[in-house]
């Protein structure tokens, strides 16, 4: 055998070893279906390179290659080798979905498993595909709340709404919430959302609607402005005496 041939060998040998057959074989699993077992809504964020695991009360967001996740508005530590992409899924430990197992535990009711106290959707019984579309936001007058629309491809599909403050060109976007919602029986949606904490008048708001996989995303951009626009109020007009 020339060196040519060994050193091929030895190569294929190596490349062997790190296939995603190779990967999978470390106990590594999906989290698309480890979502759907344990009553998750799986949708991809788009805006923050994150997957979203929804259950009624609870949002988890995992990021590709990183150990921390948010479980609604806190952080946590994950064990076990941090999440990451292969076949257009991210893989996670066997151990963070032991974690993930735990979680819905405290958080029943999820998607396919509905409890006695709470009435929930039902999960589209075909795979979805198309685009959101029809995305509106308007501000509702004297108020700090938006009112949000749109249209999905599909009855019953899950939306998650995320909103993203730009306050300055020296300071990276900001993500200011999250909620999820989901479409009618005829792919319609409309819910209120607050812009809290982003009240800067002349920031930018964009508000992201995302979907499961196979959905395309839509957003729209707007600019904060007082909650009751251009109107005159007398209490804060300049009295005439000190003009």
């Amino acid at each position: 055998m020339t060196r040519f041939t060994l050193g091929f060998t030895l190569a294929s040998v190596a490349f062997a070893a790190v296939t995603p057959a190779a990967i999978e074989a470390r106990g590594d699993l999906a989290l698309s279906r480890v979502a759907t077992e344990l009553g998750y809504v799986y949708s991809y964020l788009g805006p923050e390179d994150a997957v979203s695991l929804a259950r009624p009360g609870v949002t988890i967001l995992v990021r590709p290659g990183e150990r921390l996740f948010d479980v609604n508005d806190r952080t946590e530590a994950m064990d076990g080798a941090a999440p990451r992409f292969s076949r257009n899924d991210l893989l996670v430990s066997p151990q963070f979905v032991a974690r993930l197992r735990a979680i819905a535990t405290l958080y029943p009711g999820g998607i396919g498993r509905p409890s006695t106290s709470m009435s929930l959707p039902t999960r589209p019984s075909a795979a979805v595909t198309g685009a959101l579309s029809s995305l509106d936001v308007r501000h509702i007058p004297g108020s700090q709340q938006l009112d949000v629309s749109g249209k999905a491809p599909g009855s019953n599909v899950p939306i998650t709404l995320t909103l993203i403050g730009t306050f300055s060109s020296e300071i990276p976007d900001t993500v200011l919430s999250r909620r999820q919602v989901f479409a009618d029986g005829d792919g319609r949606f409309r819910t209120t959302f607050p812009i809290a904490p982003g009240y800067m008048r002349g920031a930018y708001l964009t508000l992201v609607a995302s979907s499961v996989p196979g959905v395309a995303s839509a957003s729209l951009r707007f600019e904060v402005k007082a909650p009751n626009g251009d109107l005159s109020v007398p209490a804060e007009q300049t009295p005439r005496s000190i003009q």
